[in-house]
């Protein structure tokens, strides 16, 4: 495989949207066995599933031109979907019952989403690296040690961005403190 297809795999392999395929189900679990899990699958399909219809949705009808938003003026209308997407989460995880754990992923979803909206409105910060930095940042939470082991993706992430020059070093910095910072924030503040 030649660098570009590398980078094009790592993109999409280190997308929010899939890698939260894996970290929620795992949290859920850890969170209440078969209970907590179910409830992951349902923050799952509201927290990912409405935005990725959104894209896909989108590209189709030409609202969007890439589904990595390449476009910087693309990302306020779809991060707006996604904090709707993920305030209708909080509401049903926290009517129904889920467990503590669940509902606060789902608030760190919506607590970066609300900052990745004012910072995309003005700049272009690496997506990609504050989901990778923002579920490491959970899963060290939640599994100690085992956890930090996620953040031994930031470093080929940002080589992948670069290579595909989505995005400067600054934004790749930037969007990896931000996946640091405000999940430990909303942890710290919480405490599930």
């Amino acid at each position: 495989m030649n660098r570009a297809t590398w980078a094009r795999w790592l993109s999409i392999l280190f997308d929010s949207s899939v890698l939260s395929l894996w970290v929620f189900p795992l949290v859920g679990w850890y969170a209440g066995g078969w209970r907590g899990l179910i409830w992951a699958l349902v923050a799952l399909l509201l927290l990912s599933g409405i935005p990725l219809a959104y894209l896909l949705i989108g590209r189709r009808r030409g609202w969007v031109s890439d589904l990595e938003l390449s476009n910087r003026r693309e990302r306020p209308r779809f991060i707006a979907v996604s904090l709707a997407s993920d305030l209708l989460a909080l509401v049903v995880l926290g009517v129904g019952g889920a467990p503590r754990l669940v509902w606060t992923f789902a608030l760190i979803y919506a607590c970066l989403g609300v900052s990745m909206l004012l910072i995309s409105s003005v700049w272009k910060i690496s997506l990609h690296m504050v989901s990778v930095a923002g579920f490491a940042t959970v899963l060290t939470y939640v599994f100690g040690i085992w956890g930090t082991l996620l953040y031994g993706a930031l470093l080929p992430v940002a080589w992948a961005r670069l290579e595909r020059r989505k995005h400067t070093p600054a934004q790749l910095v930037a969007g990896a403190l931000a996946g640091v910072f405000i999940p430990a924030a909303v942890l710290w503040f919480i405490r599930p």
